[in-house]
């Protein structure tokens, strides 16, 4: 499993994440064109991309996200609530449970705190590798302690 930020900040946070089998986004806070052009660099396909999983709706990790899927088409993981700021969606997954399954990934869900209606982190494992995913958040819940131990990357 191989992880690439292609950018992260208050301008713009967008993820790429690949396994032999598998190519994900996590946000797309950037412009589209920035979106393409990153990934272009690192040789990747962006039609290949299998899925993109939103944190939160703020701007700096959506704002490219409704031109990137008149681009390419994966299917976008959200929650109920980010579904009300994100109408546009059409290819889209609601996250209702603390796991998730993308082909050869597992994807642990945990609840985050931010000013915002809702938010999430991932914990992204494939075989024995895993890469935990978390940003703009007050504090990590003491329930998730335990999960989060002894990952291989974290992204915070």
């Amino acid at each position: 499993m191989t992880v690439s930020v292609l950018s992260s900040g208050s301008k713009g946070n967008t993820t790429f994440i690949q396994t032999n089998n598998t190519k994900i986004l996590i946000d797309a806070g950037n412009t589209s064109k920035y979106i393409l052009e990153k990934l272009n660099e690192i040789n990747v396909d962006p039609t290949t991309i299998d899925a993109i999983l939103i944190t939160h709706t703020h701007i700096d990790h959506v704002k490219g996200l409704p031109v990137l899927l008149k681009k390419i088409n994966p299917c976008v993981y959200i929650t109920q609530k980010m579904l009300k700021e994100l109408e546009y969606l059409e290819n889209y997954s609601i996250i209702n449970t603390d796991k998730i399954k993308i082909k050869d990934l597992d994807i642990d869900v945990i609840k985050t705190s931010h000013d915002t209606e809702d938010s999430v982190g991932y914990i992204v494992n494939n075989d024995d590798k895993s890469i935990v995913y978390i940003t703009d958040t007050g504090y990590i819940n003491q329930k998730y302690f335990n999960i989060l131990s002894n990952r291989n990357v974290y992204i915070m």
